[in-house]
């Protein structure tokens, strides 16, 4: 069969879930190709490939462009007689199921689609029916049978098809930045987070946190290190690269150095950033790490947030990181539900306090299912029906904070980089961008500009393009992202 995977926008991190179904798809027998929603006409590819199955792969924030995308498709498919199946995967439709109906989908996949999705493929070809395929939904009530990815499965899973990407955005293999995923699944109950909303669904799967063997993971990196030259540093974007030090972290640590020796950044919880751990992670080559902050307050962060971090914990994490050389990114969230302005201007504070490399701000947008939201309606901030579709610095959707307040919130999420890490006596200019009546259009794009410049020389300077053609491009798309 021919598929066709679509995403809204080229990322300079890979998206791994299409690359490792393009390479399910691919070891099945079945051809495929990949479109960008910014770049390219979709009517167009589809007219062009004819595909049998177009496979959306969409997170929250770009609901929208995908079914403004959809409509004219499925127009087309109606004036032309073409027959195309149409699913959805992604964070999107596994946590928001009802946009099967809304956009009269065919069906959608909830979690992990590296088993369902060539069984559904299995399924069309032989025209048999697709109600017992696990994580398939032909509903909006869900999937009837669910299942998780084990870790032994993790490790038999082909690695993933980079062809396919860079095929679609050729400049991102000179940007010498590569991305791996060393494990699934987060134990942690943030509120504001769908984790422990996954994990309810797919609970009597399987354990919740699934890892592959450190040797599956080297190899993978030592291909793509041959393959795809110039590697020149490594993102892993697990939610949480270590939960404890224990044999794996060690073994890793000793071995990535000897195989690989390239410098990394990875994902953690100051809870979870040991001294043992940091050290370890040291060895390894770890350049620059994330470590979200969230909120300044502490009853804010632990009672309405539900991280189980003190201010302690926060400042002891941040100050290990300086102390062994690591370079730090967080974000800190505003307009979190329960709060005043009052408090956003403490997490400016406190963030500041922490001295991060990289500190960005986002205004809270609860997610619809998350415990935050459900909090958020129960108090009466927001109601049962709200547009609950995070963007970046939007407008608070609540309804506890005035149209200034909300205006404010909004320039602190474009701002706030700036205001953490100016020198001092420029503290005070900064903060008069944020309280007055400041462009919002103008913030964005000197908070933002800033915020990617940072991250690019403080968190990935080794995966900086030595061409300055491709460095601009790559900067023209990721701003593009947040603008």
């Amino acid at each position: 069969m021919r598929i066709l995977f679509v995403l809204n926008i080229p990322y300079a991190i890979e998206p791994h879930g299409v690359m490792l179904l393009s390479s399910i798809c691919k070891n099945a027998g079945h051809e495929v190709q990949l479109i960008l929603l910014k770049k390219d006409s979709l009517i167009k590819r589809v007219q062009e490939f004819n595909p049998h199955v177009v496979a959306y792969s969409v997170i929250g924030s770009e609901i929208d462009i995908f079914a403004a995308a959809d409509e004219k498709l499925r127009r087309y498919c109606e004036e032309s007689g073409t027959r195309i199946f149409r699913i959805m995967g992604g964070p999107h439709p596994t946590f928001s199921p009802g946009i099967l109906d809304q956009m009269s989908l065919d069906a959608i996949c909830q979690g992990d689609g590296e088993k369902a999705l060539p069984a559904l493929l299995e399924c069309l070809e032989k025209n048999e029916p697709l109600d017992d395929i696990p994580n398939i939904a032909l509903t909006s009530a869900g999937a009837r049978l669910r299942e998780k990815l084990s870790s032994e499965e993790l490790d038999a899973q082909p690695f993933a098809d980079r062809d396919l990407y860079y095929a679609a955005v050729p400049y991102i293999p000179r940007t010498g930045l590569r991305s791996f995923v060393a494990s699934r699944g987060c134990p942690f109950h943030c509120t504001f987070c769908y984790n422990h909303v996954y994990n309810k669904m797919f609970e009597g799967c399987g354990p919740i946190l699934r890892r592959r063997s450190v040797n599956s993971l080297l190899t993978e990196i030592e291909q793509v290190i041959a393959q795809y030259p110039p590697v020149r540093f490594i993102r892993f974007f697990d939610d949480t690269f270590s939960l404890t030090v224990d044999d794996w972290l060690r073994e890793f640590a000793e071995e990535y150095p000897k195989r690989i020796g390239i410098p990394f950044y990875c994902l953690m919880r100051p809870n979870t950033f040991s001294e043992e751990a940091a050290v370890l992670l040291k060895k390894a080559g770890c350049y620059s790490l994330s470590m979200a902050v969230e909120a300044g307050s502490e009853p804010i962060r632990n009672t309405i947030l539900k991280r189980g971090l003190s201010d302690k914990d926060m400042r002891t994490a941040f100050e290990r990181a300086r102390r062994l050389g690591i370079n730090t990114y967080g974000n800190t969230m505003v307009a979190v539900p329960g709060t005043t302005i009052e408090d956003d201007f403490h997490s400016m504070e406190f963030t500041r306090s922490l001295k991060l490399t990289v500190p960005t701000f986002s205004v809270c947008s609860p997610s619809r299912g998350t415990e935050l939201a459900d909090f958020a309606m129960e108090q009466g901030l927001m109601p049962a029906d709200a547009d609950m579709i995070t963007r970046f610095s939007a407008e608070s959707p609540l309804n506890s904070y005035t149209e200034k307040e909300k205006k404010i919130q909004a320039r602190i999420a474009c701002l706030g980089t700036l205001y953490c890490t100016v020198p001092g006596f420029l503290k005070p200019l900064v903060k008069l961008m944020i309280t007055s009546p400041f462009p919002i259009g103008l913030a964005r794009k000197i908070g933002f500009s800033f915020a990617i410049f940072r991250i690019a020389t403080r968190l990935f300077p080794h995966a900086i393009p030595k061409n300055p053609i491709t460095i601009v491009r790559v900067a023209i798309d990721g701003i593009r992202y947040f603008w």
